[in-house]
């Protein structure tokens, strides 16, 4: 699970396409225009059993989302980002698409839409992400995505998860994000569901949609939840608005009584980072320690990055971190920002390491760190706060 006491904007081109099926997979299905009215009229019966409320300030927040990107193995981004192209332009789906190619992305390649509308929501609400994500991830060719998700809805199947949460108690509030997947959600989202005991728990769904709208996805989740948990007003955004959605997003979460996270208090023990790279935005959480403290009042910062060992991207610092009143040593994991202390560098996992006494913990990568994977050559980038 992903700390959100980070976040970043990421990068608006990689976001135009939809998730996969989020409204051209109704109409694929062969149900046409009179389905997709029947699946909107699904959607308006529901909205006068969705609760209303006052303020969520204080509570503690989930941000839960399955995001087509988190769940298939891309080989040849151009060939997946045309097999979503080719796929709305099949259902009729008029929007304007120009410019959005293999050069930028569908929600095929990373973040994804859900993915995004996640990280609107995470900075503006605070909270913890977690990426529903399955054993068995999908096909990069839409269409064919398209098809297993289909034969999974036919078999009401719960696909298997691959990560779990072990501390669902202590959230009080669980915002529940999804494509729009034949007329509902993906199954695995049903799995994440049932998985846990979510009784008395405040539900909060968001959608990024095709031409399908919400249809019956909201109704099929108030169904599976408990009776106690209470549903508030869902959000969804069509796939061709998802780079300007974030205005609206905010205006939601502030009708629904969500304010503004609080990221400078002194009481604050993480503080919200972003890293671009390559025109990429990361997500990180830096912790509340001597060294973090320290690398935090220098920023922003301008950093170059090699590789070393085929474990860690490095940068050196312009400045001393202190070492004093750190924990001894750590055992990092992929996506951990530690200092090496006898060398004053800076590094970024991208594999498992044994424990080291050198190195002391700064913080986290919650998202994008295959960005960081990825690099094989050098790389600059910049580091700064999200105020």
């Amino acid at each position: 699970m992903r700390k959100a006491v980070s976040i970043l904007l990421l990068c608006s081109t990689l976001f135009a396409l939809s998730a996969c099926g989020t409204g051209g997979a109704e109409e694929s299905a062969g149900g046409g225009l009179k389905d997709t009215q029947e699946a909107l009229s699904e959607e308006s019966e529901i909205s006068e059993n969705i609760a209303k409320t006052e303020s969520y300030t204080g509570s503690n927040i989930l941000i839960a989302y399955f995001t087509w990107a988190d769940n298939t193995n891309v080989e040849d981004k151009d060939a997946a980002v045309q097999s979503a192209l080719s796929h709305y332009d099949s259902v009729g789906d008029s929007a304007d698409y120009d410019g959005v190619d293999a050069t930028t992305s569908a929600s095929v390649l990373p973040p994804g839409n859900t993915a995004q509308m996640a990280e609107w929501i995470w900075q503006r609400a605070g909270g913890d992400l977690f990426s529903i994500t399955v054993t068995e991830p999908y096909f990069s060719d839409y269409d064919e995505c398209l098809d297993r998700a289909a034969d999974e809805k036919a078999e009401n199947a719960r696909p298997e998860l691959v990560n779990h949460i072990d501390n669902m108690d202590d959230y009080d509030v669980v915002f529940l994000g999804f494509p729009n997947w034949w007329y509902t959600a993906p199954m695995a989202v049903f799995s994440f569901i049932e998985e846990y005991d979510l009784s008395g728990k405040t539900v909060v769904p968001f959608c990024a949609r095709g031409t399908g709208g919400l249809a019956a996805s909201v109704r099929d989740i108030t169904t599976a939840l408990p009776d106690s948990a209470e549903v508030l007003e869902p959000i969804g955004v069509y796939r061709a608005d998802i780079t300007s959605a974030e205005t609206a997003i905010n205006e939601w979460l502030d009708n629904l009584g969500f304010v503004v996270a609080e990221t400078n208090s002194e009481s604050v023990k993480e503080r919200k980072l972003r890293m671009i790279v390559d025109g990429q935005k990361i997500s990180i959480t830096l912790y509340d320690t001597p060294a973090a403290n320290a690398l935090y009042d220098m920023l922003p910062l301008d950093l170059n990055f090699e590789d070393f060992n085929g474990i860690e991207k490095i940068s050196y610092l312009s400045q001393e971190l202190p070492t004093e009143g750190e924990p001894d040593g750590c055992d990092p994991a992929v996506g951990d920002l530690c200092l090496y202390a006898p060398w004053g560098n800076f590094s970024i996992f991208y594999q498992d390491f044994q424990y080291s006494d050198s190195l002391i913990m700064l913080g986290h990568i919650d998202s994008g760190m295959d960005v960081i994977s990825e690099m094989e050559e050098d790389f600059r980038v910049t580091l700064e706060r999200v105020d």
